[in-house]
């Protein structure tokens, strides 16, 4: 459902509305003067309009609808592309933050060290991930590599494919699951 605002009676409509882009910025708010207030009295009848000149400050500018310009075409596209540019640059950094996260690897300690960690090792000791979040963050990790255009250029035909991976997770989280049901069904009729 589409917002409506409406516009009561003996108002001129606005040119402009919420959110368009101008040459002085962002339309970020509307107000009306009315014929018999005192506002229109001294200012004149008519529309204001609130614009956002930059969207990282805290001015608006404060201006009547003789004022205000719409972009060309040419200048609102451009706009828009070089806002998407920008996205999709904070995409991908943020692509690249989520790929250095590090998966935690299991190192093999002496039994004497197992049985008695020292405090520095409590201390720095990193719980291990539940295997379904494992499971689901290699099938993230085999789904970006299958549709990688690297890997797609490659002229590689191997023995065992990605997807011979992926359905080798998928077997796993099915077992993973069957495993919890039956532990779970033990769990019940234990405690009848």
């Amino acid at each position: 459902m589409q917002a409506t605002i409406s516009i009561p009676r003996g108002w001129q409509y606005p040119r402009f509305s919420f959110g368009q882009r101008t040459e002085n910025g962002l339309i970020i708010g509307m107000k009306y003067y009315s014929c018999d207030t005192f506002l229109a009295n001294e200012y004149g009848e008519g529309w204001r309009y609130f614009v956002l000149p930059d969207k990282h400050g805290e001015d608006e500018q404060h201006l009547l609808e003789e004022d205000l310009k719409l972009l060309t075409p040419h200048e609102l596209k451009t706009q828009i592309e070089a806002q998407i540019k920008n996205h999709l640059c904070q995409l991908e950094l943020l692509k690249q933050e989520l790929r250095a996260i590090p998966i935690n690897a299991v190192a093999i300690q002496p039994t004497a060290e197992r049985e008695c960690p020292s405090q520095e090792q409590e201390q720095f000791s990193v719980p291990h991930p539940h295997l379904y979040a494992l499971i689901d963050a290699a099938q993230l990790i085999l789904k970006e590599i299958a549709e990688h255009p690297d890997f797609l250029a490659l002229d590689y035909q191997p023995d065992l494919t990605v997807g011979d991976a992926q359905t080798a997770l998928s077997y796993l989280q099915s077992e993973l699951e069957s495993s919890q049901q039956l532990n779970t069904a033990s769990d019940i009729s234990n405690q009848k």
